[in-house]
């Protein structure tokens, strides 16, 4: 949404961003992802009011952590048996660790990938449960039997299924929704206030809840089932030209 595959922010949407705070309304960034992995200093330039990460499972605004859902171990321990036992790499993200086994996340493109570039901050999940701390798990579900894990923990956490390849586990109740919800009730501000700008299936409560879902025109379909307007393409100043059409900038 705000950058691409490789980590490129458009310069349009450095603009967006910069007179949206210009023009009195503070911006957010939502992520699927746990804090661990938002470190790039480029995109934290970029004067986020407020970053909600990890599905909703933690808030932090004006540099202050307000919320953060971790899991329980006991629920963790059964998750990996039940992963590992369905064949499904698993990769524990925390707030300041990514917890993987090398044997079984590197048979992943993704997740050589991870090894490679946050080796920095990974820890194995193999016996050293001690350490462990996190609030969601992604999933390699490729050829695997996904769908018995999900009846297996349906109870404990929302799946999130990416075209059958990569499937997250977020905690029962939590969702960029209600991270949303949570900074509204702190604001005193009212939901249909607010503009969610999304791409993917992780985005989908947070496209419904928001005022205004706008979804990038190089979104999933899925994601555009649930936008209120679908914008350009992330590289054809889709973020900009949104902005523009709501007269936000």
């Amino acid at each position: 949404t705000l950058w691409d595959r490789e980590n490129v922010i458009p310069d349009s949407t450095k603009t967006a961003l910069q007179l949206l705070k210009q023009n009195g309304h503070q911006i957010f960034l939502c992520s699927g992802r746990t804090r661990v992995f938002i470190r790039d200093k480029e995109l934290l330039a970029q004067g986020f009011d407020g970053i909600l990460s990890g599905c909703g499972t933690c808030i932090d605004y004006k540099g202050e952590e307000l919320f953060y859902k971790k899991l329980d171990t006991e629920l963790m321990e059964r998750s990996v048996k039940i992963f590992y036992e369905a064949d499904i790499p698993a990769l524990m993200e925390g707030r300041d660790w990514l917890y993987m086994d090398e044997d079984m996340i590197s048979r992943d493109e993704y997740g050589k990938y991870l090894l490679q570039t946050m080796k920095d901050h990974i820890q194995p999940i193999r016996g050293n449960q001690n350490n462990w701390e996190a609030s969601k798990y992604s999933l390699v579900i490729r050829d695997r039997d996904y769908e018995k894990v999900i009846g297996q923990l349906k109870d404990d956490y929302e799946f999130l299924v990416h075209g059958k390849v990569v499937m997250e586990a977020v905690p029962k109740g939590h969702s960029k929704a209600t991270a949303i919800a949570a900074v509204c009730e702190m604001l005193g501000d009212d939901r249909t206030d607010t503009f969610a700008f999304g791409d993917s299936a992780n985005d989908l409560e947070m496209l419904d809840f928001a005022g205004t879902g706008v979804v990038m025109g190089n979104g999933s379909d899925v994601a555009k089932e649930h936008g209120d307007y679908i914008t350009d393409d992330i590289h054809r100043d889709g973020i900009y030209n949104a902005c523009r059409h709501f007269d936000l900038i």
